[in-house]
């Protein structure tokens, strides 16, 4: 399944930048529902760029893997 540790490494910093992504949207969404007020701007830029920056990531690996 996992050839080799390059594998381990990118599979474990995927999941951990979607997981803390997740819990700050899950977490912003939360209190702008409790407030009542709209979803802060900056962390739907923050969620745009992390995911790009994501996809850069894991195509660069895959590219160099190849």
């Amino acid at each position: 399944m996992m050839k080799n540790f390059k594998d381990i490494v990118i599979l474990i910093i995927t999941i951990g930048v979607l997981v803390l992504l997740g819990v700050i949207i899950v977490g912003d969404y939360w209190i702008a529902l409790a407030e009542n007020r709209p979803v802060d701007d900056s962390v739907i830029t923050l969620m745009k760029m992390s995911v790009t920056g994501l996809i850069g990531v894991i195509g660069g690996y895959i590219g160099g893997r190849s």
